[in-house]
């Protein structure tokens, strides 16, 4: 089969193939006698039946049809390797000229490839590293956090204090930026729950309207709720908090002593001291810091290249990553007991669109990322091998306390898993193989935007 390239556009090309005469000839004979054996012909034996009658039964065309789809399909992964193709879906074929035997054949074949990529240039490019600090006032923290897990609930009559654990019927309402209640919000519903304010999580302003008060009375929090909150219900909405205070409670705290350290580290511990526990736990936020610092640091850097690349973005990958996307929210919404309009605000058509435009935006940077991830892979020759494999079963047995074995006969017989995992590992790899190129500033905290925009420019 001689081939030759068309042409392209974009991520499309075009292949020419020609059939010569004498192979189209013979494969016909072929899938005729293939057809005879699969079907039944009355008063012919399988594989028996005249070319005429096989003809009268598929038509011509159609066995000219199956005949060019075999031979081009024997042919397809020598094409996509000559041409140094890689398909994103399966291969259209069209024959472009009129089929008769004796002749050749020519058809087109159209490639829907990955898009090129253009990488900016990584050496030296400049991206910030916050060091991990631990201060004292952390180390406190979390011995504080421990000392609450550990701790006896003892119901007190008093108003309440900072720290103390407080159940109320809770009802939630959206509101309208004057304040009055949203009409696309769905009937609001009163649960009981319990706010724990040691948490330091908990919004400045449901604390302070619950400071000071006392069992019965009924208090309210009003607040907006970032974008990126995790209840998407509530994501971007001005909201009201309205309280009754049902129930106050303090937590009594165990002494810190050599019990503590046993019913914290296990029996066996070595810690025998408050100054061996506090160290311990500066170790522990070390480790849980540096790992959200390097996560930051990598997800920073594969947008910081991905921002400076050039390539065109396929339609088809971004609209499979709406599909994907939608229906990620849509679960969401179902395991939450909410439906759709009121989770997303796409009620109206103006929330509607709003959503669809958010949701193609999410998809854009998917794509792109995935895109420069695979070109950032293939500039360092990134590969997962076994040894990579048995190193993260090593760190895993080691962090769960189990046998290497076990961890690889999970994934191993769990392929979804294991090929989020080589994902993961790949991830990794590609990330610090560019990192090591760049010119990383360590810094207490990020700067601005604005202010690292305008670093990397006086630094291109």
């Amino acid at each position: 089969m001689r081939t030759e390239l068309l042409g392209q556009e974009k991520n499309i090309i075009k292949i020419k193939a020609e059939i010569e005469a004498s192979d189209f000839t013979k494969a016909i004979s072929k899938t005729i006698t293939q057809l005879s054996q699969q079907a039944n012909f009355p008063g012919f034996r399988k594989g028996h039946a005249p070319r005429q009658i096989v003809e009268m039964r598929f038509g011509r065309a159609a066995i000219y049809n199956e005949t060019i789809e075999t031979l081009v399909s024997n042919e397809l992964q020598q094409i996509m390797t000559d041409y140094e193709l890689e398909p994103i879906e399966t291969p259209t074929l069209n024959v472009t000229e009129k089929v008769e035997e004796g002749k050749p054949v020519v058809c087109e074949i159209t490639f829907e490839v990955k898009p090129e990529v253009t990488l900016p240039e990584i050496d030296g490019m400049e991206i910030e590293k916050v060091v991990t600090e631990v201060s004292e006032a952390d180390v406190d923290r979390l011995s504080k956090r421990i000392q609450i897990q550990l701790s006896e609930i003892k119901e007190a009559d008093r108003p309440i204090n900072d720290g103390d654990l407080v159940d109320v019927d809770l009802t939630i309402r959206v509101l309208n930026p004057d304040g009055s209640e949203a009409q696309e919000q769905p009937k609001p519903v009163t649960t009981r729950e319990k706010i724990n304010l040691s948490d330091e999580t908990i919004r400045a302003e449901v604390r302070a309207s619950l400071m000071g008060k006392s069992k019965g009375e009924e208090v309210t929090a009003v607040f907006d709720v970032e974008e990126g909150h995790a209840d998407r219900a509530l994501a971007g909405k001005h909201v009201s908090y309205k309280m009754k205070i049902d129930t106050i409670s303090e937590y009594v705290l165990p002494e810190i002593n050599e019990k503590f350290y046993r019913d914290v580290f296990g029996e066996n511990t070595d810690i025998k001291d408050e100054a061996a526990y506090r160290e311990r736990l500066r170790q522990d936020i070390t480790e849980e810091v540096s790992q959200q610092n390097k996560a930051d640091l990598d997800s920073r850097a594969l947008d910081l290249v991905a921002s400076k690349s050039t390539l065109e973005l396929p339609d088809k990958f971004i609209e499979r990553q709406i599909v994907a996307m939608r229906q990620e929210d849509a679960n969401w919404a179902q395991s939450n007991g909410i439906d759709m309009d009121t989770a997303f605000g796409i009620g109206t058509e103006e929330g509607r669109k709003g959503y669809e435009a958010l949701l193609r935006t999410r998809a854009e940077n998917a794509v792109r990322n995935a895109l420069v991830l695979d070109e950032l892979a293939k500039k360092y020759d990134i590969h997962i091998e076994q040894e990579d494999l048995d190193a993260e079963f090593d760190r895993r047995a080691e962090e769960l306390h189990v046998s290497k074995g076990f961890v690889a006969k999970y994934f191993y017989e769990n392929k979804n898993q294991l090929d989020r995992l080589t994902d993961q590992l790949r991830w990794d790899k590609t990330i610090g193989a560019a990192l090591s190129h760049m010119a990383v500033k360590e810094v207490k905290e990020l700067s601005k935007p604005e202010e690292q925009t305008e670093s990397q420019t006086q630094g291109e």
